[in-house]
Parts: C-alpha cells; sequence; structure tokens
C-alpha cells in the first residue's frame, strides 16, 4: 500500500496532538487554584494583638491563632482601645455587652469591617450609634437591649439598621421600637431570628414581619400582641421557636393561628392566660420539643391534648390546675426527658405511677427557686 507524502504528513500531526486540548475554563480554574496556594491569609498586627491581650483573656483565635472574637463585656475600655482593632484583619466578633461603650465609639467599631457578630446588649448606645454601623456589610447579628435603661435606640434608629441587608439575628429586647420602626428594617430579607420583648410593638407588628421570609425565632413576651396580631402568623410557616411569656392581651380565641405553625419546636406561653380551650390547637403541632405552660389555667380536661406531642423533650406544667388523673395523657411521651410540675394538685404518689411508663424522664414535683 503507498501513502502520499500529505497523508503521511497529516497522520504524524494527528499523533502528535492531545485528543482533549484543555479549555480556558479549565486553565483558569487551574491558576486560581494555584494562586489560592500561594496567597497567605492576612495575620494579626503584633502590637494589636498584646494591645488586645492587655485588657482581657476572653478570645478566641481560628487555627493560625489569628483573633477572631473579643469579649470586653463589663469591662470599662476607652475609644483608643477599639482602634487596634482594625488591624485584626480576622476579628469576626465583638462582645461589647454591658461594657462602657458610648455613640462616639461607634464610629471605631464602624470601621471594622471584618465583622459578622457584634452585642452591644445594655450599653449606652442611641440612634446616633447605630448611624455609624450602617458600612459593617458583613454583619450577620446584632444584639441590643435595653433592659438597664441605658440603651436608647428607638423607631429612628431602625433606618440605619435596615441598611445590614445580611443580618440574620436581630434582638431589639426592651427597646421603644414599634411596628413604625419595624416597617423600616423589611427589607433584611435573610433575618432568621428577632428578639423584641418588651417592646411598643402592636398587632400591626405581626403583618410586617411577614416580610421576613426565613424567620425561625421570634420573642415577643410582655407585648400587648392580641389575636388579632396572632392572626397573621399564618404568614410565618417557617416558625420553630415562638416566645409570647407574660402577654397579657392574649387569650384562647388567640391561640388557634398557632395550629397552622407546623415547624414549631419551642413554644413558652409563661403566665398567658389561656385555658384547656386555648391549649387545643398547641395539640396540632406535632413538632413540638419544648413547651412551657408554666402559670396558665391548664387542666386533667386539657391535658388530653398534649398526648399527641410525642417529640416533647421539654414539658413545664408547673402552677396550673392538674392533677394525678391528668398525668395519664402523658404516658405515651416517651422522649420526654424533663417535666415539671410544681406547684400542682400532683402528688408523689402520681409522680410515681408515670415513672412506671415514663423511666427515663426526671420529673421535678417540688418548687425550687430559678428552676
Amino acid at each position: 500500500m503507498r501513502f502520499s507524502v500529505v497523508s503521511f504528513l497529516g497522520l504524524l500531526v494527528c499523533v502528535g496532538c492531545d485528543s482533549q486540548a484543555p479549555s480556558t475554563a479549565d486553565s483558569t480554574k487551574k491558576l486560581e487554584a494555584a494562586a489560592e496556594v500561594v496567597t497567605e491569609r492576612p495575620l494579626d498586627d503584633p502590637t494589636a494583638t498584646a494591645a488586645v491581650e492587655a485588657l482581657t483573656e476572653k478570645l478566641r483565635r481560628d487555627g493560625d491563632g489569628a483573633i477572631i472574637e473579643i469579649d470586653f463585656r463589663g469591662l470599662e475600655i476607652a475609644d483608643t482601645d477599639l482602634q487596634p482593632l482594625k488591624k485584626l484583619p480576622r476579628l469576626r466578633s465583638l462582645l461589647l455587652a454591658d461594657s462602657n461603650v458610648t455613640d462616639e465609639m461607634m464610629t471605631t467599631v464602624g470601621q471594622i469591617a471584618t465583622l459578622e457578630n457584634l452585642d452591644l446588649r445594655e450599653c449606652g448606645i442611641s440612634d446616633k450609634g447605630v448611624a455609624s454601623l450602617t458600612s459593617l456589610a458583613k454583619l450577620k447579628a446584632l444584639k441590643l437591649s435595653g433592659k438597664n435603661g441605658k440603651c436608647s435606640v428607638s423607631d429612628d434608629g431602625m433606618e440605619p439598621i435596615g441598611q445590614l441587608t445580611n443580618l440574620k439575628v436581630l434582638g431589639l429586647d426592651f427597646l421603644w421600637i414599634s411596628e413604625d420602626g419595624l416597617a423600616k428594617i423589611k427589607g433584611l430579607k435573610n433575618l432568621q431570628e428577632l428578639y423584641m420583648a418588651k417592646t411598643t410593638i402592636g398587632n400591626e407588628a405581626i403583618a410586617v414581619m411577614s416580610s421576613f421570609p426565613s424567620l425561625k425565632k421570634l420573642r415577643i413576651a410582655q407585648t400587648q400582641i392580641d389575636g388579632d396580631g396572632t392572626a397573621a402568623f399564618v404568614n410565618l410557616k417557617q416558625l420553630e421557636e415562638l416566645d409570647m411569656s407574660e402577654c397579657a392581651q392574649l387569650t384562647d380565641e388567640a391561640m388557634q393561628p398557632l395550629a397552622e405553625l407546623a415547624k414549631m419546636k419551642k413554644l413558652n406561653l409563661w403566665r398567658v392566660n389561656v385555658t384547656d380551650a386555648g391549649i387545643k390547637p398547641i395539640g396540632n403541632l406535632v413538632a413540638l420539643e419544648s413547651l412551657n405552660l408554666d402559670n396558665t389555667r391548664l387542666s386533667d380536661e386539657g391535658m388530653q391534648f398534649l398526648s399527641k406531642l410525642n417529640q416533647l423533650t421539654f414539658l413545664h406544667l408547673g402552677s396550673t390546675q392538674i392533677t394525678d388523673a391528668g398525668l395519664v395523657h402523658l404516658e405515651g411521651l416517651s422522649s420526654l426527658k424533663d417535666l415539671k410540675v410544681t406547684r400542682t394538685a400532683v402528688t408523689q404518689e402520681g409522680v410515681d405511677k408515670l415513672k412506671e411508663k415514663l423511666p427515663n424522664t426526671e420529673i421535678q414535683l417540688k418548687y425550687i427557686a430559678g428552676q
């Protein structure tokens, strides 16, 4: 067989070529991977590290020894103590709760661009102070609280907080914040936890909360929410934890919308004026793991509504109207680890009988302050 010169050269070319030449995308990925290996993550400035260590030993570090969390809670600090923090390139969490920080010092805090968690509970911060935090684009958790009267953040302060669009956790307990302020943070679509105990919110606030599609944890204890407000709970389908303790306006009718919250795992109704009729809708929340009915008007008749809550691990029935007769409805709750029946008509005999059915459950009959 004879081959032409052209054919022979063509064969040589084909044999010498790769069957699959690397694509531009593949080459780019390899270069990027190589760059990642070569590039070193920035380390802490030694002078800044020494300055922080002189103030507190409460530090968390990563695998390289770089500071990622600083705990200044309860300390007397100055703005000059905060300045070195800007030279800690991996700092993610700053705990300043119950310290003496001021609005002016928030200017420095607002320049720590790496922050993801900031705890300012019980600090003397006002709307002016939170306005200095808008550049913290990576911030995921911001905790404020006015329980000790020092923090005075109000509805006006919600506007700058609304610019922190990566927030997942927001604590506003004990502050003068209403639904008007809440409306200013409707853009926080990533919000998963919202704490507003003893704020001035009313029923309209619950409807505003439907703007937070990922909301999982909500605390509205000691507020004026009533049945008109809880009706909007049907729009909060992702809720897993709800604290409505000491909400004086809540009645049995206000409990009905809770039956729609199928993902609910933790519910706190301490000191809520509900009777057996109000407990009935709660029986539909079969995913519940923790239920606090302490100081409600639950009686033996309402205990039947708890019998299907077989995921419960914690149940507080203290200061209710139940007796030994009602305990029979708990016999099938094999997941129950902690049961409190303090300050009720339940007797030791009733406890012992239930123990036979639930040997792994710790049952507290005697009241102990703080438990």
